[in-house]
């Protein structure tokens, strides 16, 4: 038996190694790391290491080593398979154990196998196209960043790497599967990536796993990014997540794309990382959380890029970060900053960076004229509402003082309407879980809380969050079948957002009512649904089984008025009434049988 190597990273990203040895050793900080006694051999100093941001221990003294894997093992006398299951127990993780199936390892290690040559492939193709390095050089990217982040180009034909990949010894349809090649409807087959400056995305242990593309002109899509593979799952993984592991640092910084990465990089910033043309992941939060202390996000300065920073706010909160927010004026992107002002006045920006409950205030201001009464009141109790979800209590007390200072009401006032409405918040809070829409927009009239029937509720609900991340579409396929319980304009919803996503939109939602893929009622219903990136799977699953179980019920509820209008009298009654019969038996029997998805 094996354990699936995506819980082991799960392990790996939740439990963090200085609160995992502090349980077995006295541990004080020291400089970035944490030294403490060594607890595998007797010294009366202290030789024994713990840094956190690699997430790694070692003794100067015996030399032992290692992740939190190996110190629970060599502590607990405990074999690897019992430490991996002691970590999964302690963090609530489930576990899941698979046979070695060697057909599936030799496909993994091929599919490593071919993204290395991938990589080397687009190297040599970009040493000798003059135009990709001209571009290149526009962009200020010189040789020391092209070789530290193995960029690449992929040459304008259809075919290239097929070729070459083929002459390696590898068949179309692996490629496929390695999302390197691409198959079309009349069963050809063509290079996925043409025309592009190619990125190779690396995991922690420096394995290519994946590839990014950008164009050099305006062409849409601007990115393209490969999919999930059997070595890659977007969602889990971060672009520069293998430099910045090995960088002792207390801070992180949270970008948009690529290229804002390596402006950062080559004006001396190499703390940085982006993920992978898709919204921030719960799992990639986790990532960030070890890789910094301290986490900034700084995204695009446009609409655009203030909706993500709120949506990666909620996010780095769920896992216990309070991020800082990087503000960038006139709407420029990292990249476009550094190029007009510079690497030093962009620490100047960093070290002022904005509170994340100050940034959360300041955008919801913009939603009320808090220069009238009722504006201003609106504001405060939006305001008195934000600060209950504070968990920290002394967190909390800070910013109710800042409110109360910043807009001249009494502490009282605000703790009075926090206190008074606790229960609200709370009942409201366990509503939201259990699925209810809720409001959180002022400006317009709200929609989404008129809608009376739970079916339409429910699938508004997963609309939201098929919009919210690319993975979660994955999840709502696992537990629905779209076709079957859903209405095809509803499956045509997910099933654009599933292009936007390929396309690398930076948001989905508003890309399909851009292009008039949405309508207005459903776009304002969709936005003002809250999501919930705790327990996806868990909500995702109920909220299926709702919708299955309301069609089921609309399906029995038509099927039995068909039923009584039947006239015994008409051609065919016993054939009709035998037909109907045995409808509603299979509609109950799937309703008692728990509504599972067929």
């Amino acid at each position: 038996m094996r354990i699936d190597d995506r819980v082991l990273d799960e392990i790996r990203q939740k439990s963090s190694i200085v609160d995992v040895i502090s349980e077995y050793v006295d541990l004080k900080k020291k400089g970035s790391n944490y030294m403490g006694l060594c607890p595998f051999h007797s010294e009366k100093t202290p030789s024994f290491s713990v840094s956190e941001s690699k997430q790694i221990f070692k003794c100067f003294g015996c030399s032992a080593g290692g992740d939190v894997i190996t110190f629970i093992m060599k502590i607990e006398h405990l074999s690897f398979i019992e430490a991996v299951k002691f970590l999964a127990e302690k963090y609530n993780i489930e576990l899941s154990e698979e046979k070695i199936d060697k057909k599936k390892l030799d496909k993994i290690t091929r599919c490593y196998d071919a993204n290395v040559l991938a990589a080397k492939f687009y190297m040599q193709n970009l040493k000798k196209n003059k135009m990709a390095l001209e571009y290149l050089e526009r962009r200020e990217i010189g040789p020391e960043v092209i070789t530290a982040y193995g960029l690449g180009f992929a040459e304008d034909s259809w075919n290239n790497l097929l070729n070459y990949m083929k002459s390696n010894g590898y068949n179309e349809e692996e490629l496929v599967e390695y999302n390197l090649v691409s198959k079309s409807q009349n069963g050809k087959y063509f290079d996925r990536f043409r025309n592009r400056i190619m990125f190779p995305i690396i995991d922690l242990r420096r394995r290519v796993i994946a590839f990014g593309g950008r164009v050099m002109d305006d062409s849409m899509p601007k990115y393209l990014n490969s999919t999930d593979t059997v070595v890659f799952h977007k969602g889990r993984n971060l672009y520069n997540q293998n430099i910045v592991k090995n960088l002792d640092r207390s801070r992180i910084i949270l970008v948009e794309g690529y290229m804002d990465v390596i402006s950062l990089y080559k004006s001396g910033i190499k703390y940085s990382v982006a993920s992978l043309g898709t919204a921030l992941t719960p799992e990639q939060a986790e990532l960030v959380k070890k890789f910094g202390k301290d986490v900034y996000i700084c995204y695009d300065g446009d609409e655009a890029g203030i909706r993500a920073t709120k949506r990666a706010i909620g996010i780095l909160r769920s896992v216990g970060v309070n991020p800082k927010i990087i503000r960038l004026p006139e709407g420029l992107d990292p990249d476009e900053y550094l190029k007009k002002y510079g690497a030093f006045n962009f620490e100047v920006t960093l070290s002022e960076a904005t509170n994340y409950f100050e940034y959360l205030i300041e955008d919801l201001k913009k939603n009320f004229d808090i220069s009238t009464t009722e504006g201003m009141t609106g504001f405060l109790v939006e305001s008195a509402k934000l600060v209950a979800t504070i968990k920290n209590p002394i967190e909390r007390d800070l910013e109710i003082d800042r409110l109360s200072k910043d807009y001249k009401v009494t502490r009282s006032a605000i703790i009075n309407y926090i206190n008074r409405n606790k229960q609200n918040y709370e009942d409201k809070r366990e509503r939201n879980r259990e699925f209810n829409l809720k409001n959180s927009r002022q400006t317009t009239k709200p929609v989404a809380k008129n809608i009376q029937n739970g079916f339409k509720k429910s699938k508004y609900q997963l609309m939201a969050y098929a919009a919210a991340d690319e993975n979660y579409i994955k999840i709502i396929k696992k537990y629905l079948n779209l076709e079957e319980y859903l209405e095809k304009n509803e499956v045509e919803v997910i099933k654009s957002l599933e292009e936007a996503y390929e396309k690398s939109a930076k948001d989905p939602l508003e890309n399909l009512k851009e292009n008039g893929k949405i309508t207005e009622t459903s776009y304002r219903i969709i936005k003002e649904i809250e999501v919930f990136h705790e327990y996806p799977d868990r909500i995702i699953e109920e909220l299926a089984k709702t919708i299955i179980k309301s069609k089921l019920q609309e399906d029995l509820k038509s099927t039995l008025s068909k039923l009584e209008k039947l006239d015994r009298n008409e051609p065919n009654y016993k054939e009709k009434l035998k037909e109907l019969s045995e409808i509603i038996i299979d509609l109950n029997q799937k309703l008692k049988g728990g509504m599972k998805n067929d």
